[in-house]
């Protein structure tokens, strides 16, 4: 078997294992191991806010160990602390081992997938990385779709949460021993840089801005897209970690809610499929404003019903939403500020996606208080209800920047000629007799 196929079978698995015993699915062991240990919600939903935390700040380590150890070794590395994660998961009694236990599993994410695994593919495949690397999102989305399902199958079985985490533990010890059989760097890791800028940059440079990031951070129109992307990130964290609960509640146990979690990645995943092509033909505010109003009324349905069929139902339709605001959100940045600051205004407004992690702290505290996680469904539906009247009444594409003379689009010293012909237009400059 070519090096190359192994490398992308090996990086395709790891993202989709990470992917599905993680975040797709840790809210369903989550709802057996509060029954069982007697834990409130919010503090499964601090467990929950960790395991994000930990995976954010750790987003920065992948690149630095590919160029003292190579990737082979840093993504081994990942499947280890994952590991571990997973083995004291199925240890423990108290809940600050828990917390210990969900941060490893941040940190081996992030370790493992996906920046490693980009920076592979688009080495290996320097001619089709795009697509390669189109695979591999797929196939890490599908984790998302497999990973209740999994998780069901063996809790629901067994009726053993322990078990599952040890599973899961042996399982990354097989994945591990994958990689370090299939993983190898086509191009060797001389610098952080290297790993940040793969996958961006097969087809040349992209066109000069006539944005820089200092001018395009404080438009209006990055300001709500960051927002609304804050507001979305939130509510499909808390979601990750509340539905199963949520539905179990109605009185028909975890299984249907294994159901919901599969059926709102799959809806995510098709979502984000199609609104890449509809946004060819259709403005993408009006795709973000028609996804944002489907979580909204995904989320006031999940607050009122209390079927589960409808309930099922309403995860779908929110998994669709969710899909489509997402991508048109990033599409919209990249329309709007140019495809050469499209990276780093993607990068910062990700960066205020971070106040996700306390949406799963917040949810179970209104549990506690309440029995229920109804009426933080209620609160999450004003909230993108709220979104979606600003994405109406405010999001606008930004007027063109101001250009100082002698500064090129992109934020570079112009060429002396531009910089005299711009004087001239400006009448700072006479024309010569």
């Amino acid at each position: 078997m070519p090096r190359s196929v192994m490398v992308m079978f090996a990086a395709s698995l790891g993202f989709f294992f990470v992917t599905a015993t993680t975040f797709t699915s840790l809210g369903y062991v989550l709802y057996s191991m509060v029954g069982d240990l007697g834990w409130s919600k919010a503090a499964a939903g601090l467990s929950f806010s960790l395991l994000g935390l930990a995976c954010g700040l750790a987003s920065p380590l992948p690149p630095m160990l590919m160029k003292v150890i190579g990737t082979r070794m840093t993504m081994f590395a990942g499947c280890l602390v994952l590991a571990a994660g997973f083995f004291i998961a199925s240890q423990i009694e108290h809940l600050s081992l828990f917390f210990v236990a969900t941060a490893l599993m941040g940190i081996g994410f992030s370790l493992v997938a996906p920046s490693p695994a980009v920076y592979l593919l688009a080495t290996w495949f320097p001619r089709a990385s795009s697509r390669m690397i189109g695979f591999y999102f797929m196939t890490g989305a599908a984790g998302g779709i497999a990973g209740p399902l999994i998780v069901g199958s063996i809790v629901g079985l067994t009726g053993d949460w322990r078990l599952h985490w040890m599973v899961m533990a042996a399982a990354s010890l097989g994945l591990g021993a994958i990689c370090l059989l299939c993983i190898r760097d086509a191009v060797k890791v001389e610098s952080i840089e290297q790993v940040k800028g793969a996958g961006h940059h097969q087809d040349g440079a992209p066109a000069a801005s006539t944005w820089t990031v200092r001018q395009a951070l404080r438009t209006p129109s990055f300001l709500i897209l960051a927002a609304i992307m804050s507001v979305v990130q939130l509510v499909v964290t808390t979601t990750h970690s509340t539905l199963v609960s949520h539905i179990a509640n109605l009185g028909a146990g975890a299984a249907p809610g294994a159901i919901a979690m599969s059926l709102l990645a799959f809806a995510g995943t098709g979502a984000k499929g199609f609104t890449g092509t509809l946004s060819e033909r259709i403005d993408p505010r009006r795709i973000l404003i028609a996804g944002l109003s489907l979580q909204a009324a995904a989320m006031a349905l999940l607050w009122s019903t209390g079927d589960v069929l409808v309930a099922t139902a309403a995860a779908a339709v929110f998994g669709l939403g969710w899909g489509m605001a997402w991508l048109s959100a990033h599409i919209l940045l990249l329309r709007y500020f140019g495809a050469a600051i499209a990276g780093d205004m993607t990068a910062m407004a990700t960066t205020a996606t971070t106040v996700a992690v306390l949406g799963p702290i917040g949810a179970g505290r209104l549990a506690d208080l309440t029995g229920s996680y109804a009426e933080a469904m209620l609160v999450f539906a004003v909230l993108l209800a709220g979104a979606t009247l600003a994405a109406i009444i405010a999001l606008r594409a930004p007027a063109a920047p101001p250009r100082a003379i002698g500064e090129s689009h992109d934020g570079r010293p112009a060429p002396a000629g531009i910089v005299a012909a711009e004087a001239l237009e400006e009448g700072e400059l006479q024309p010569a007799e």
